[in-house]
């Protein structure tokens, strides 16, 4: 009989061994893909869950200063992170969300988190390590983990005393059936009611909680299995489980508790559960748990934060690798940015363009020539610069600077402000961060276009007379030929240009020295087959207006034209 129990129990522990086993070279045979093919399959994870780290963070430092949402809007910031996001936990998402947006002039730690990306660009073997800890915590929206230390408020139950009382109830029970069958099933039987009712009462209030305390349990648990790898980047988890994080220990093990049952697939999950029910095991965990993280505050907070730097670090170097060109930036004192062939992140096929820029510029050019897709790569790879230390070019030279954008203004009908009012709202951002004497690059797409001429062309001449002269540098684009005439002694001019051929308007995206000299929405009427009256009209009016600075007045056509 007992060799029977013993080849029992080792054919048990063959059996979960050969799955562990299995089960991990599946997941390498996927990484292993995916590193050499640079596609990944990316589960979807909801936006305010993602960012919820990077706001936790905002709301509780209020000199905190990164990219502000109307920048992150205007550059479709959010699109950029997702095609970076390679992690494979919800830990490593926020920490790259946050990353992304979290820009420091003071540039103080670039060189760190460079060390990482190399790293895992030329540690196969590390690499995955890492990367298979990270899938066993894996993703799950709404966790709020970084709460626990950021804006943290006591979880703690009211009176879980009670619970432990309640607890310990079947256990007397169970005592009591030695000395007497009867009353001892009766008092469990009523141990058991009682806790089902207490259990069902409380648990919904405790539900979202629950979620997000299992995750901590098992960042926790990640870890503990990151500080069990032997490399010189991680002696840093080994310590912090030997000293100050030593308590975060107990997490686990409760942890362990709020997961009986719960949906692994196994045969005893339900028997499970009802040992937590009947021995109210999630108030008593959670409870634990967060009294652990109370007292382990700062260890919890050092243990995501290396952990989600790690995910996010193998996320850039996995990126890296699926870029034709790249660099990584230089950076100066000076208010000038310079680069070479430089590319949009977003567009499959870009052109790229090189320039040098100084502290004021004014871009020009026709409608669709490229002037706006221009000034967002640069702004989008200066914020990537920053933030990863990576920009799509060959070679790319800044002074640290916050990013800031005013471009794709839409009206607020929350806020009751019009199209004009939200436009100057935008514009103000810019100006209060040079009145605060911070490093700034402003990047503005068609300067004040929601009001008349006359206006338009005056107040932004004045804006940008005073941004000239006051810190930061500036990139504007506009249509208005006006601008370049103004603010010629102060601004350096670049155009963009087309050619027409056989009928059809051509760009070649590429930017050109100077203001623009050529129009192309009159040509575009044409190439779309309207009215040759109308077009004629147009070309006229346009030639006088060049030549005279005044504006033809319309004819009036007889009633019987008209009909």
């Amino acid at each position: 009989m007992e060799k029977v129990i013993v080849l029992f129990i080792i054919a048990v522990v063959f059996v979960i061994a050969y799955n562990f086993l299995i089960r991990d070279k599946r997941k390498l045979k996927s990484l292993r893909q995916e590193w050499e093919n640079g596609v990944y399959f990316a589960l979807s994870e909801d936006v305010k869950s993602v960012s919820s780290y990077w706001m936790n963070k905002k709301d509780t430092n209020t000199f905190y200063t990164g990219v502000d949402q109307l920048t992150w809007n205007d550059l479709s910031m959010q699109d950029v992170f997702e095609k970076l996001n390679y992690t494979k936990s919800t830990v490593g998402s926020e920490y790259l969300f946050n990353q992304l947006r979290d820009i420091d002039p003071k540039h103080t730690r670039t060189d760190k988190k460079e060390q990482l990306y190399t790293l895992f660009s030329t540690d196969q073997q590390l690499r995955e390590k890492v990367q298979l800890i990270l899938i066993s915590l894996g993703k799950r929206n709404y966790t709020d983990s970084s709460s626990y230390f950021y804006k943290f408020k006591n979880h703690k139950i009211k009176h879980a005393y009670l619970y432990i009382i309640l607890a310990c109830l079947p256990v007397l029970s169970i005592i009591l059936i030695f000395f007497s069958l009867k009353y001892g099933l009766a008092s469990l039987f009523c141990a058991f009611l009682l806790n089902v009712f207490v259990y069902y009462r409380n648990q919904r209030s405790l539900e979202n909680d629950l979620h997000s305390i299992t995750y901590v349990a098992s960042i926790v648990n990640a870890g503990k299995s990151l500080a069990a790898i032997r490399h010189p980047k991680f002696t840093t988890f080994s310590r912090l489980f030997k000293e100050e994080g030593k308590g975060l220990r107990r997490i686990s093990l409760f942890g362990k508790v709020l997961s009986l049952g719960s949906n692994s697939g196994g045969d005893f999950d339900v028997l499970f559960e009802y040992i937590r029910i009947l021995f109210l095991l999630d108030f008593i965990a959670y409870n634990q748990i967060v009294k652990t993280i109370v007292t382990h505050q700062n260890a919890y907070k050092e243990l995501w934060e290396m952990t989600g730097e790690l995910d996010a670090a193998i996320a850039v170097a996995f990126y890296r690798r699926s870029l034709t060109s790249y660099t990584k930036p230089g950076f100066v004192t000076k208010e000038e940015l310079s680069f070479e062939e430089l590319a949009h992140p977003l567009l499959d096929n870009p052109v790229t363009n090189s320039s040098v820029l100084g502290k004021a510029v004014l871009v020009t050019g026709s409608n669709a020539s490229g002037k706006s897709t221009y000034i967002k790569s640069v702004a989008i790879n200066a914020i990537l610069a920053q933030t990863i230390n990576t920009v799509l070019a060959k070679e790319w030279t800044m002074k640290p600077s916050y990013i800031v954008t005013s471009m794709a203004i839409q009206d607020n009908l929350l806020d009751g402000d019009s199209y004009f009012i939200a436009e100057i709202k935008s514009l103000k951002r810019i100006i209060k961060f040079s009145e605060e004497k911070k490093p700034i690059i402003s990047f503005i797409d068609e300067i004040l276009k929601g009001t008349n001429t006359i206006e338009r062309i005056s107040a932004s001449a004045a804006i940008m007379e005073w941004l000239s002269v006051n810190k930061g540098m500036t990139l504007i684009a506009s249509h208005d030929i006006e601008l370049t005439e103004i603010s010629r002694e102060v601004y350096t001019n670049y155009h963009f240009r087309e050619s027409i051929e056989n009928g059809k308007v051509i760009f070649d995206f590429k930017i050109h020295p100077g203001p623009s000299i050529t129009r192309n929405a009159i040509k575009l009427l044409e190439v779309l087959d309207y009215p040759e009256c109308i077009t004629a009209q147009a070309n006229q009016l346009a030639q006088n207006f060049t030549e005279i600075r005044e504006w033809g007045v319309m004819n009036k056509q007889p009633t019987s034209s008209l009909s």
